[in-house]
């Protein structure tokens, strides 16, 4: 399941909950187009080199992303306001991206977080 905050969540008090929790915390940070999301991604992600910055890339790369041994991954996309306020079109794609790779793997949760 996908967990949404906002900028009055205390999304910061999550996040180290998480990491307390011993998950593998990674953050992506922003973007404000669908070019600077898909580089965010990558960059942050240290994604591979087929990664081909299109949607379909992102996800297979999601399915892909490997962690620690039995330790729950927390993807975070931070900073999404602007995007979710300037291309609404671009965010749900990446957040529907998120959700369908949120549920298709049990080690690796999602959240989003609008500041």
């Amino acid at each position: 399941m996908t967990t949404f905050l906002g900028r009055h969540s205390e999304p910061d008090d999550h996040l180290d909950q998480l990491r307390w929790l011993g998950h593998d915390v990674r953050v992506v940070s922003g973007g404000h187009d669908k070019d600077s999301v898909l580089e965010a991604f990558a960059t942050a992600l240290d994604l591979p080199d087929w990664f081909g910055h299109n949607w379909d890339a992102l996800l297979d790369a999601l399915r892909d992303l490997e962690g620690p041994r039995g330790v729950p991954i927390e993807l975070v996309w931070d900073r999404t306001q602007g995007l979710r306020t300037s291309e609404r079109a671009t965010y749900e794609t990446v957040v529907a991206v998120l959700e369908q790779v949120d549920e298709e793997r049990p080690d690796l949760n999602v959240t989003v977080i609008a500041r």
